[in-house]
């Protein structure tokens, strides 16, 4: 049979066992009332509906014609980049502003920065360095930009952040190939909910350093997907940026907003790459090479994502109401979690270290624990030694149950 695909597309088949395993706990609950369905990454109400920002809605149904149905320009709008800029960074936007340069470019939500940034800054077959424990469709974006992935231990013993590890592997990967490209998916990891501390993000970038003076070429990549979900106040969650002051000039870092968790606009794919150096020249070269993988890749982004964001982001009133529905949905996140962190230490289960954001994760030495858990009616994300529960779809009244059936099975 003739060869239809090219050789370097003979490896694609979409497996995620994320979407088969949500697919199926809802086929399982038009069965059976007590199906607990802890798969989704989305936040719901308790009632089951997705968590929808009214000042989105809005703000939505009042665009003009313009603003909804043409292109988008491939860099957006300056009300979207500085308004995404400032809420990115908070009250470190001004150091930001004069200790780098910078350029924003929006992308096809989150994933669409990674999938861009992985692709740009890295050499064919070249890896990228993360902690083992990582959202799967990384592994999908490195394909497809015919790169891979090296891990490093997420933690040490006493459950910290491993900077040992992350050091270890990090010249150990950046002596092999010339070139060092770490991401880090950071405050509120998914899958394991851990925030590295300010503390981590010195070390990290002492790391960084290190690397880029012996020559070699720097370039971070901080997912910032669930930023604005941590189990503390908006106000207060961006002090990891003080760290990035002592980044050296030449070092590449590109932080990765999502549009689609900070205003659960998932469907929309809104996102942004900002690429921040000391050195204007980097800077000049990330806004070039993502500029044409913009228009190469998907043309520009969605128009009505664009002017919603930026409307929000630019007026005082939208902002506000904004920031009182956000306030509702992390309480929202922190009572389910707050039961769940109960209700695991009463029944000693044993979690990874959580601060926020959508996902905890259970240690586990059961090879057959989603199958023990699917014949209790539980559906959760198996993944290497751990499973993902999503509390930011459960119902709190599930939680209790919840627990037992996990430590009946763990």
């Amino acid at each position: 049979m003739k060869r239809i695909v090219g050789r370097h597309a003979e490896h694609k088949k979409l497996e995620s066992n994320i979407l088969q395993i949500s697919q199926e706990a809802k086929q399982a609950k038009k069965k059976y009332e007590d199906v607990i369905d802890a798969t989704v990454g989305m936040l719901h109400h308790e009632e089951g509906n997705v968590f929808s920002y009214q000042v989105v809605n809005e703000v939505l149904h009042n665009l003009n014609d313009a603003e909804t149905y043409h292109y988008a320009p491939v860099r957006g709008t300056k009300e979207f980049s500085e308004g995404v800029f400032d809420w990115v960074f908070g009250n470190n936007a001004d150091m930001i502003r004069k200790h780098f340069k910078y350029s924003i470019i929006p992308t096809t939500g989150g994933s669409g920065a990674i999938s861009n940034s992985f692709y740009n800054f890295n050499d064919f077959n070249q890896k990228v360095l993360l902690p083992n424990y990582f959202w799967s469709p990384y592994q999908n974006f490195a394909l497809e930009a015919n790169i891979d992935l090296k891990t490093f231990l997420m933690y040490d013993e006493n459950f910290h952040f491993n900077l040992a590890d992350f050091r270890e592997k990090a010249i150990e990967l950046a002596n092999e190939q010339g070139r060092l490209c770490v991401l880090l998916n950071d405050p509120s990891n998914n899958p394991t909910g851990l925030c590295m501390t300010k503390s981590d993000w010195e070390e990290v970038i002492e790391i960084l350093n290190f690397v880029n003076r012996m020559d070699i070429p720097v370039i971070l990549i901080h997912d910032i997907a669930y930023i604005d979900y941590q189990m503390k106040e908006v106000k207060d969650s961006r002090e990891i940026f003080e760290a990035y002051k002592n980044l050296d000039e030449d070092i590449l870092a590109v932080v990765v907003f999502s549009g689609s968790k900070t205003f659960s606009l998932y469907g929309f794919r809104v996102g942004a790459q900002i690429g921040l150096s000391k050195s204007q020249t980097v800077v000049d070269n990330f806004t070039r090479v993502g500029d044409y993988s913009v228009r190469g890749r998907f043309s520009s982004v969605s128009q009505p994502g664009i002017n919603v964001i930026g409307k929000i982001f630019s007026k005082p009133e939208y902002k506000e109401s904004f920031l009182k529905e956000l306030h509702e949905a992390t309480k929202l996140l922190k009572d389910r979690a707050s039961l769940f962190l109960q209700e695991a230490e009463k029944h000693d289960l044993e979690i990874l270290p959580y601060c926020g954001g959508f996902f905890i994760s259970v240690p586990t030495t059961n090879k057959n624990i989603f199958n023990d858990l699917v014949n209790d009616h539980v559906f959760v994300i198996p993944m290497q030694n751990i499973i993902r529960v999503a509390i930011s779809s459960l119902n709190i009244k599930d939680i209790p149950e919840l627990v037992k059936k996990i430590k009946k099975h763990i």
